[in-house]
C-alpha cells in the first residue's frame, strides 16, 4: 500500500469523481485511475464503482476514506513540518564540546548566533569523551585532535589550530623563576590529564628541539578552564592553549615563559554526520563558526 494511492483515492472521493478530482489537483483521469486500482488491488476490495455515466463509492470505500483522511491529514501535516523545517532557521541543536575549547570558542559564538538566529535553541553538553553523533543524537561536536576523523561517515571541518604554551603567574615567578627546560623539573605543575602520579609533556623548541618529561603534577584536571585559574592564581606551572588565555596574558594574570618552547599543535574541528538533509539551523550554526575562524578548511568528507 503506497501513500500516494492512498492520497489519490481521497481526492477522488472529496472531489466526487475522476474528472472532478483531476481538475482540482492537476494530475490525469488515468493516473488517479491506476493508483485507485493499485489501491483496491492491495486491499482485495472494490472501493468505487465506476462507469462512463456513474460514480458510488461503496461501504468498503466508505470506511476506508474515512481513515485514509486522518492518514492523509496526518501525513500533509508532517510533510509541511517538514518543509518549514527546510527553510526556516529554528529548532533545537544538540552540540558537544570538551570543557575546555567552550571557554573560547562555545559561550562567546553561541551568544552572537542565538542573538542572530532567536528561533534556534542550543543544548551544549560539556564533555571529554568522543561522543557518537549519531546514536547519541548530538547534531555536531567540536573536538580537538592531534590527527584526522577516520569515520568515513563524518564530515569534518577545521576551524584553525590550538598552539599551546607554558605560562605562569607573577608571583609565582618570583618566587621560583624559570630558566630553561630542566627547571620545570624543580617547580609545581598543573596537569591536563587524569593522573596524579604523571604527566607526559612533549615540548618543541623553535629551532626543532624536543624535550620530553614525566612530571609529577601538584593539580590535574581534564577542564583548562580549572587550569588556567589554578596558574593565575600561582599554584604553578600550566601548559595550554594560547587561544584559552589571551585575556590572562593581555592582562598581565599569566606570563608567557620559555617562548621559544610549545607543545604540538592541535587541530579545533568540527564533526557533523552529513551535508545531506541538513536543517538550516544546523548550516546556519557551521557558516557562524567558520565565519569566526578565517583559516577555515575542510579537510575532509
Amino acid at each position: 500500500m503506497q501513500i500516494e494511492d492512498l492520497r489519490s483515492f481521497a481526492q477522488v472521493v472529496r472531489f466526487g469523481g475522476f474528472t472532478a478530482a483531476a481538475r482540482e489537483t492537476g494530475q490525469t483521469k488515468a493516473r488517479l485511475s491506476k493508483r485507485v486500482a493499485r489501491l483496491e488491488h492491495d486491499l482485495g476490495a472494490r472501493l468505487i464503482e465506476r462507469s462512463t455515466r456513474s460514480f458510488r463509492v461503496t461501504d468498503v470505500g466508505t470506511e476506508v476514506y474515512q481513515q485514509c483522511q486522518t492518514i492523509v491529514e496526518s501525513i500533509e501535516a508532517t510533510e509541511a513540518i517538514a518543509s518549514r523545517l527546510r527553510t526556516d532557521v529554528s529548532g533545537t541543536l544538540h552540540v558537544s564540546c570538551p570543557p575546555g575549547l567552550a571557554h573560547y570558542l562555545g559561550s562567546e559564538v553561541i551568544a552572537d548566533f542565538l542573538i542572530r538566529y532567536p528561533l534556534v535553541r542550543v543544548r551544549m553538553h560539556l564533555t571529554t569523551r568522543r561522543v557518537n553523533l549519531i546514536n547519541e543524537r548530538f547534531d555536531i561536536a567540536l573536538r580537538i585532535a592531534l590527527e584526522s576523523e577516520t569515520d568515513q561517515s563524518l564530515t569534518m571541518r577545521q576551524l584553525g589550530r590550538a598552539r599551546r604554551i607554558l605560562v605562569a603567574s607573577p608571583t609565582f615567578l618570583e618566587l621560583m623563576p624559570i630558566h630553561n627546560v630542566e627547571s620545570l623539573n624543580a617547580v609545581p605543575i598543573l596537569g591536563s590529564g587524569e593522573h596524579l602520579e604523571h604527566e607526559r609533556w612533549e615540548l618543541i623548541r623553535d629551532d626543532g628541539q624536543t624535550h620530553n618529561a614525566v612530571y609529577r603534577p601538584r593539580l590535574c584536571s581534564n577542564d583548562s578552564g580549572v587550569i588556567r585559574e589554578a596558574a593565575v592564581n600561582g599554584l604553578g606551572i600550566a601548559l595550554v592553549a594560547e587561544r584559552g588565555c589571551i585575556a590572562e596574558l593581555a592582562a598581565g594574570s599569566l606570563i608567557h615563559i620559555l617562548p621559544q618552547w610549545h607543545a604540538s599543535e592541535n587541530d579545533i574541528h568540527m564533526v557533523f554526520s552529513s551535508k545531506k538533509g541538513m536543517l538550516p539551523a544546523l548550516r546556519a550554526f557551521i557558516d557562524h563558526y567558520v565565519a569566526r575562524f578565517p583559516n577555515f578548511e575542510q579537510i575532509a568528507q
